[in-house]
C-alpha cells in the first residue's frame, strides 16, 4: 500500500482504481484519510454482487454497507459518509463467468 488517498491529499489523488474482478475474490486494499467514500461499480455481464469494505488495522474486515447486487451491465456509485476506516477494499461474494466489476473509489 505505497500511497494514503483522502482528505489531504489534492483532488485528484483522492481517486483510486482497486482493480477489475473476474471471480469471487477481493481487490488490494489501499489506505485512506478520509471519512465520505464513494465506490463506482463497472459491471460487464451482470449478476455480481459486491460488498465494499473497511477495515481498522488492514487484516479484520467489515461491511460498510449491505452488498450490492448488480443483475446488468453499466456503472453504479454507491455512497458512504461519515465511515471513519483506515483502509478500504472491494470484495465479489457471487460473479457469473465471463462477467467482471471494476471498482473505483474516492474519498475526502
Amino acid at each position: 500500500m505505497p500511497e494514503i488517498y483522502g482528505s489531504w491529499a489534492s483532488r485528484r489523488e483522492n481517486i483510486v482504481t482497486l482493480g477489475t474482478l473476474t471471480s469471487l475474490a477481493a481487490t488490494d486494499a489501499v489506505e485512506v484519510s478520509g471519512i465520505n467514500f464513494v465506490f463506482v461499480h463497472d459491471v460487464t455481464g451482470g449478476n455480481v454482487t459486491v460488498v465494499d469494505e473497511g477495515s481498522l488495522d488492514g487484516d479484520t474486515w467489515f461491511s460498510l454497507d449491505e452488498a450490492r447486487a448488480h443483475s446488468q451491465a453499466g456503472v453504479d456509485a454507491h455512497f458512504y459518509p461519515n465511515r471513519v476506516v483506515r483502509f478500504v477494499r472491494t470484495r465479489t461474494t457471487a460473479i457469473g463467468a465471463g462477467e467482471s466489476v471494476t471498482i473505483s473509489m474516492a474519498c475526502d
